[in-house]
Order: structure tokens, then C-alpha cells, then sequence
């Protein structure tokens, strides 16, 4: 089967980073909410903080997370889903897609801190001088975006330290 990937545009990209990234932190709900709509996405009737993006416009396929009234992630999509019967043959262009906004992602942010490719799953993991977490990934069937709060950043971090030390187990 044919499939093009629809795909987020550079510049619009680039905007959503601008907007959700390289703006001030912490975010509150409201904060999402008016960052959603500004983007001109739409929400969804059931829940506010979840809404459509560029690349699937009629239905839900971006969302934040929050606790405590603070914005904890974004995830939004880069290019729509590609259907079962052609996912077979979309992994070299799901690949093409993600690395070039990896590169986008390293000319802003700087080279990733994390890189993870193994059984059809890739993502890079940037970190911005404020904190954020920026990465993009994907699979054979789509690409997407998650941004993570400096404050989720630090729990990633310290999480992964005491694992290091021994002092939890990963599983934990």
C-alpha cells in the first residue's frame, strides 16, 4: 500500500517550541489551555487538555498532562498514523522525518543527551538551558513530540541518580 506521512511544517514547529519550550516555566493548566488555543487547536468536548494538532486535525491527538494545577508534559504529534497494512513500508520515511527534526532540535538546544533506537522504537532527548525536556520519536507508524517540564526533568534525573547508586531499583 501507498502512504505519505502528513507532516508537521518546520515553521509551525518551530512556533509550538516557541511557545510551549522557550517560554517561561512552570505552566498551570490555564497557561496550557491558552497555549492550546493560541496554536488554534481545538479541544476535546470530554477534556480540555486534550485537543487536535496540525497533522490530525479532526480528532484528539495532542495533549498535556498536569498535577497540582502544573503542567507536567505536552505530547503532540509531527506526522498523523500511518494505517496497519502500510506500516511496513513507512519505517525508512518515519525515519527521514525524525531525524530531520532531531536536527531542527539540535540547532536550537545542542547535541541530544539521550539517544534510543532498538526494535522499531527511536527517540532523542534534548534538554534547554532552562531545563525543559524536548524529545522527538517515533515508531514505524508515526513520529511525535514530548515536551517535559523542568520540574518532571528533575525527577527523571534524580530517579535515575539514586538508581545509579544503588539505592532503589529500577523497577521501583
Amino acid at each position: 500500500m501507498s502512504f505519505e506521512f502528513t507532516v508537521l511544517s518546520d515553521d509551525r514547529f518551530i512556533e509550538i517550541l516557541e511557545a510551549w519550550v522557550d517560554s517561561p516555566w512552570p505552566k498551570t493548566a490555564e497557561d496550557g489551555y491558552a497555549l492550546r488555543d493560541h496554536l488554534g487547536w481545538t479541544a476535546d468536548s470530554q477534556d480540555p487538555a486534550l485537543f487536535t494538532s496540525d497533522v490530525e486535525p479532526d480528532e484528539p491527538s495532542a495533549y498535556f498532562t498536569a498535577t497540582n494545577d502544573s503542567i507536567n508534559s505536552l505530547t503532540f504529534p509531527i506526522t498523523d498514523i500511518a494505517p496497519e497494512e502500510a506500516r511496513g513500508d513507512s519505517l525508512e520515511d518515519a525515519l527521514v522525518i525524525y531525524r530531520h527534526f532531531c536536527d531542527i532540535l539540535k540547532s536550537r538546544y545542542g547535541k541530544p543527551k539521550r539517544r534510543k533506537n532498538r526494535n522499531g522504537y527511536y527517540r532523542s532527548n534534548f534538554v534547554t538551558s532552562q531545563g525543559v525536556g524536548v524529545s522527538v520519536g517515533g515508531t514505524i507508524a508515526h513520529v511525535s513530540c514530548v515536551v517535559e517540564s523542568p520540574e518532571e526533568m528533575f525527577i527523571a534525573s534524580e530517579y535515575a541518580r539514586l538508581v545509579a547508586k544503588g539505592y532503589i531499583s529500577e523497577d521501583e
